[in-house]
């Protein structure tokens, strides 16, 4: 009995160090276009499309450096539904009832570089976009102007302002 009980004990313990070292490591569900559009209007949240390239170095490092980050990773999944289009794309995406190429979206966006995110309401339409790279916690201020719809109020600078950083530029 008592061997049972070590044994147990010892199972328990590893199973716990596993859990622990490999962490709970919570990582973004990328959806497709259509997809991703219908779940935010089902669920009431924000879409955030990253527009990427297969070539663009600092798309890399958006996805490593940014899109792994715990902080903009639990922010994203609480408040948006996180979308990827490649910018020089062919698939065939539905648009407020239209067919359009991931490329035609990206064009009629006005996106000119990547990488490029858009940000739109839980129907689809714009409210923004930023176009080019900026490290974690920059990213997180952003997307927290905008999740917590504080853009409708107030101006970047002083949101940032009111949470105790140095405003740099709009977003």
């Amino acid at each position: 009995m008592k061997t049972k009980i070590t044994s147990l004990l010892i199972l328990f313990i590893l199973l716990g160090a596993t859990t622990i070292l490999a962490g709970d490591k919570a990582e973004l569900k990328w959806r497709k276009f259509d997809a991703g559009v219908a779940e935010a209007k089902k669920a009431k949240k924000k879409i955030l499309i990253d527009v990427y390239t297969d070539w663009c170095k600092w798309c890399k490092k958006l996805d490593a450096e940014v899109y792994t980050d715990p902080k903009v990773v639990d922010y994203l999944n609480k408040y948006y539904i996180p979308v990827k289009v490649n910018g020089e794309g062919k698939e065939n995406l539905k648009y407020k009832g239209e067919t359009i190429t991931e490329s035609g979206l990206t064009q009629s966006f006005g996106v000119t570089g990547f990488p490029t995110i858009l940000f739109m309401d839980s129907n689809g339409d714009a409210i923004n976009k930023l176009g080019s790279f900026v490290p974690a916690d920059r990213f997180l201020l952003i997307i927290q102007y905008i999740g917590g719809e504080h853009y409708k109020k107030i101006s970047f600078e002083e949101f940032t302002k009111n949470k105790g950083v140095q405003p740099k530029k709009n977003p």
